[in-house]
């Protein structure tokens, strides 16, 4: 049994890259990009979202929690590595992220994901 969404996006049943990422939901918003709500909403932003890169790894780090009895919510940060399907350059991308979880017939899903990308590193100082 998975302890949290975050188990499920790391995992196989997500199919990260492969279109499964809404099983992953609770009916939401999708993270990253305009406001989607429902699964094929979801299914639709994933698609454009990933569309140009293959998948190779996504890794994500939980750096806190707090429960309140069937709520969850978790932030921490992901890095995503990819390839670019047109270039063949692989690339990581490293985000923040913020989701509140709720406990739907026994499974964590997503109810609300908020992903942000690292602010890019300070210029060295001359």
């Amino acid at each position: 049994m998975r302890r949290s969404s975050g188990d499920c996006s790391n995992t196989q049943e997500s199919g990260v890259g492969g279109g499964q990422e809404r099983n992953c939901y609770s009916d939401p918003r999708f993270p990253g990009g305009p406001k989607a709500e429902g699964r094929a909403a979801i299914r639709e932003g994933f698609a454009h979202y990933l569309g140009g890169f293959t998948v190779k790894e996504m890794q994500m780090t939980e750096l806190g929690q707090q429960n309140i009895d069937d709520l969850r919510t978790v932030w921490g940060t992901y890095a995503l590595r990819a390839v670019d399907k047109a270039s063949g350059v692989e690339s990581i991308e490293r985000s923040r992220f913020t989701d509140v979880q709720k406990k739907v017939g026994g499974r964590w899903l997503y109810f609300v994901d908020h992903p942000s990308l690292d602010p890019p590193a300070a210029a060295p100082k001359p």
